[in-house]
């Protein structure tokens, strides 16, 4: 749900960079009509209660356990790094990190074959 001053926080592993946008990225359908991703049909988001402009996505080369590092230059990270650190102990490794700002996910879906939501957390 659209929720001011909240992030949701999704990892996962992806074999190319470009596959994060296939991923994540909205399309359009030929009347201009916006078309939900993979990623908003898996976690059941409806993409009208974000906006594009708040989603922010990377891949890394090689795979992490460390929070500060796979959120390494995000958006508030001074904010929301040492939040996360404090709340969750990642058990495996990852390579791709999903922000979603200004969204409070409701954790309907824990996890799908490539990503794992993670938490949600205030950065304000």
């Amino acid at each position: 749900m659209e929720k001011q001053g909240w992030v949701s926080f999704w990892l996962g592993n992806i074999k190319e960079e470009d596959s994060i946008r296939e991923y994540v990225d909205l399309t359009y359908d030929e009347d201009g009509e916006s078309v939900p991703s993979k990623f908003f049909i898996d976690f059941n988001i409806d993409m009208d209660e974000t906006d594009e402009d708040t989603i922010e996505k990377t891949v890394y080369k090689n795979s992490s356990s460390d929070i500060s590092t796979l959120l390494a230059g995000c958006s508030y990270e001074e904010i929301i790094i040492p939040q996360f650190k404090k709340s969750i102990e990642l058990k495996k490794s990852y390579n791709a990190v999903i922000l979603i700002y200004n969204f409070e996910y409701n954790n309907e879906v824990t996890s799908t074959n490539a990503f794992d939501f993670i938490t949600t957390t205030n950065y304000e």
